[in-house]
């Protein structure tokens, strides 16, 4: 702007100086152009004044621009901060809401804790006022029995003194007036021997030595009866401590406790000796107290033993010990193991089971036991080699069962004509339900003959048909001793005569007919139940395997009696052994005797 003006200036002022130098203007107009003349300078002179005046302007006006920046920067953060001062106080205010509404639940709980104080304070004065009475009382009670205690003692202690006092006190009067006598013989003697000074004096050194053996004579029974008084003493104190053992004692009884083990009495039972050996070896060894109350053995062959306890005995520290401890207590019984020891929830009782011998599995029974079908179809099999069956158990082991369940299969898959003799026919052991060709003895004897007269036939005739077989129950109750041989005679020669023969019996150590156990070679035999355990012991041809029968038999009679404990007879689970000449002998088990049926 400056340099236009003084451009525009510079300009003007030539043209001017122009025309006045050509003279081509009026003399007015040169007035006026040298007035324009002078004027150029001031004008630059005026626009350079204001040209630094609106530079100053400028300045100030970009310094104050820049004020006012800083100032909105400024105003900018301090809205900034006056924003976040704002949430701030809102935070704050929440704050301060959730805190009142914290004392004021702090408030309420301080009144209830002051108000259960309070009762609870009110319970404690209670109390103490009730333990006040009782410390007194007890301190009573102690007092009384103290007193009462020391004052018999004292009274029985005084009286023992006084007495022997007494008799002491005699005695040294007595030793007293013997010693006066003796002094009033030394003074006689003194008086009337004076001439003998030296006399005296020795006599009166011997009547000192005397007295003073006197005196150490009676200190010595005065310590004595020291000694003697102090043996009563300790007698009587000894008495005192049984008195008030025997008082503990009664008392632990009223309370409930036991003051030893108490043992079941169980006869011949080898559990129920075990039972008491467990709580003989707990009061032994951890001094525990316990009451045999019983034993029951379960289907699993676990027996189960409940046991009391006294009742200031925490239950569950001595299921600790008990758990604790049971692998020593079945070590040193001997047996398998402890299962479980728990609180009966009934009644205050321990249950303990524990196992002679290990549990025998499911699976494990089931590979020792041959299916009775598969059996049964074996000894029909075999019954074309060896041709007579011989059934053996004691009354009750399923002999009746196991000749009904071959009879079913025999009928089912044969068609061999079947004579059952029966000589107990109508007795309570008669279960056959089927008809019979002899009922009583003198019609099975009979039967024998004709058995014997039909060998002899097909033995001439060579006919061997049709199949007969003959059942042939109580065999050994009939059979006399020198009928053994000839019906052993008969048994080898009808195997290969189509005769079949099923005997029905006890096994060789019972009945009146003389059977040996070598005698079974000629048989297959069934021994049943307990039998079973005869024959493994006696009957030669299974010496070599008698070990491992005798294992096999006290597990499957362990789980055969668990399982029959509660059953009737015709729903019990019988089991045998089965032995079959030249083949190993075979475990089995029956069908339940209501579920064999004999069609034919």
């Amino acid at each position: 702007m400056r340099k236009q003006i003084i451009i525009g200036g510079s300009t003007a002022f030539g043209i001017s100086a122009l025309l006045l130098a050509t003279g081509l203007l009026k003399p007015t107009v040169k007035l006026v152009a040298l007035s324009s003349l002078g004027i150029i300078p001031v004008s630059i002179i005026v626009s350079e004044n204001i040209h630094r005046k609106a530079n100053q302007k400028v300045l100030q006006l970009e310094k104050t621009l820049g004020d006012a920046r800083t100032s909105r920067e400024q105003l900018e953060n301090v809205q900034d901060d006056n924003v976040r001062l704002s949430q701030s106080l809102t935070e704050l205010k929440t704050e301060l809401s959730r805190v009142q509404n914290s004392l004021s639940t702090v408030k309420t709980l301080n009144c209830n804790l002051k108000d259960s104080l309070q009762f609870t304070q009110a319970q404690l004065a209670v109390s103490s006022s009730q333990q006040a009475k009782l410390s007194e009382q007890v301190i009573e009670y102690e007092e009384s029995y103290s007193n009462e205690l020391e004052s018999e003692v004292q009274q029985k202690v005084q009286e023992y003194i006084t007495q022997d006092r007494e008799a002491l006190k005699s005695k040294y009067r007595a030793l007293l007036e013997e010693g006066e006598v003796i002094y009033a013989e030394a003074m006689s003697i003194s008086e009337k021997y004076k001439a003998w000074a030296g006399e005296v004096a020795k006599r009166h050194q011997d009547r000192k030595a005397y007295i003073m053996g006197l005196t150490g004579e009676f200190n010595k029974r005065i310590g004595e009866a020291q000694e003697a008084w102090e043996v009563e003493r300790g007698h009587l104190i000894t008495q005192i401590e049984a008195l008030n053992e025997k008082v503990a004692r009664l008392q632990q009884q009223l309370a409930g406790d036991l003051t030893e083990s108490e043992y079941g009495q169980f006869g011949y039972s080898v559990e129920g000796k075990i039972a008491n050996d467990i709580a003989r070896w707990c009061w032994d060894n951890l001094q525990v107290p316990l009451s045999v109350k019983g034993y029951q053995k379960r289907s699993d062959g676990a027996v189960d033993v409940g046991y009391g306890y006294s009742h200031s005995t925490p239950v569950e520290a001595l299921l600790r010990d008990l758990q604790r401890y049971s692998e020593n207590i079945a070590r040193s019984l001997g047996i398998h193991k402890i299962v479980t020891v728990r609180k009966l929830e009934i009644a205050d009782l321990l249950v303990l089971s524990f196992r002679r011998e290990p549990a025998i599995k499911e699976d494990d029974l089931k590979r020792l036991l041959t299916p009775i079908d598969k059996l049964a179809t074996q000894v029909i099999r075999e019954m074309s080699r060896k041709g007579t069956v011989r059934i053996m158990g004691a009354t009750g082991d399923g002999k009746g069962v196991c000749a009904r369940y071959l009879l079913s299969r025999i009928v089912t898959t044969l068609s061999w004509y079947i004579r059952l003799h029966d000589p107990q026919h109508g007795s309570e052991q008669d279960h056959w339900d089927i008809p019979k060709v002899s009922k009583s003895g003198t019609e099975l004897k009979q039967a024998l003959k004709k058995i014997t007269s039909q060998m002899k036939d097909r033995e001439v005739t060579k006919i061997h048909s049709p199949v007969t077989l003959d059942i042939l129950d109580e065999i050994d109750t009939q059979l006399e001793k020198e009928d053994k041989k000839q019906f052993l005679n008969l048994i080898s020669r009808i195997r290969h005569l189509g005769m079949k023969l099923i005997l029905i019996g006890q096994n060789p150590k019972v009945g009146r007919a003389g059977f040996e156990w070598s005698d079974m070679a000629q048989m297959i035999a069934f021994y049943q139940g307990s039998c079973a355990l005869d024959a493994i012991k006696k009957n030669p041809a299974l010496e070599l395997k008698k070990d491992i029968l005798l294992k096999q038999y006290n597990e499957i009679s362990s789980v055969f009696e668990a399982k029959n404990e509660w059953l009737d007879d015709n729903k019990k689970h019988y089991f045998g052994l089965c032995v079959i000449p030249g083949k190993n002998p075979q475990w089995y088990e029956l069908p339940v005797a209501d579920e064999i049926e004999i069609d034919g």
